[in-house]
């Protein structure tokens, strides 16, 4: 009977290991990101933090949605302040005063995303994980808060000098998921790379003084990491279908 007993908790145990879980996983995230194409003569390296949630299913495919807000990138394209700087880069505020004109990107994004996650080892809810996803992105440049009481940024006249883009995006992810089967260390951490097919949204560029028309290119690739927190609701049965907790 002891025999018995001891097999079967063995059993129980193996099972227990590799069930493949079902739920919903909660993800927050980072990314450090490198522009490419036409992104990339604008703005410099930046990073992005955001959250989302995504449903595994019981046989390791993921569906869900993700939200990124985008920070940081230095602007690389010239000539959009020439007009009211010296040739040192400053501007005249109000009260005379000389300041040095700064921008960085901001934007952010929003994709629905579907994906697998192929397990490596006996663990079935950890391995190489693929995902693809479809949504909306927008950037801009943000002015520094110095720059507030510049005459040429009064009102809506910043909106001639802050490049607003948005369109449709693309992007993919390959990577390493955990799903730690005592719920302890739950993580990804992979590369992601992204394609945004995007217009300029303002009539009038005061540098250029006209509007830019056209499709943009603006690629990116990133490493990219993220705290998972899992909401189980069941596991995959043997028999097919899903075992509810």
């Amino acid at each position: 009977m002891l025999l018995i007993c001891f097999t079967v908790s063995q059993g129980q145990r193996r099972d227990s290991t590799s069930q493949i879980k079902t739920g919903f996983i909660c993800q927050f995230t980072y990314n450090l990101n490198f522009p490419g194409a036409d992104l990339a003569k604008r703005y410099s390296a930046g990073s992005t933090i955001g959250s989302g949630v995504y449903f595994k299913t019981g046989k390791n495919w993921i569906f869900g949605v993700e939200g990124m807000y985008w920070f940081g990138g230095k602007l690389r394209e010239n000539g959009i302040f020439d007009a009211i700087v010296d040739s040192n880069g400053n501007a005249l505020d109000i009260n005379g005063s000389s300041v040095q004109i700064a921008a960085q990107q901001r934007g952010y994004s929003l994709a629905a995303k579907v994906g697998k996650i192929i397990p490596v080892g006996r663990n079935k809810n950890s391995g190489i994980m693929l995902s693809a996803s479809v949504g909306y992105m927008e950037h801009y440049l943000r002015l520094a808060n110095n720059t507030r009481d510049i005459p040429a940024f009064e009102g809506d006249l910043k909106f001639g000098y802050d490049r607003l883009t948005s369109g449709w995006m693309t992007k993919e992810f390959v990577g390493w998921q955990n799903l730690d089967r005592r719920n302890r260390i739950n993580f990804f951490v992979g590369l992601e790379f992204g394609q945004g097919y995007t217009y300029s949204r303002r009539k009038i560029d005061f540098d250029l003084m006209k509007g830019q028309t056209g499709q943009r290119l603006d690629l990116y690739y990133g490493i990219r990491i993220g705290w998972l927190l899992p909401i189980y609701t069941g596991v995959a049965s043997n028999g097919g279908g899903y075992r509810f907790k």
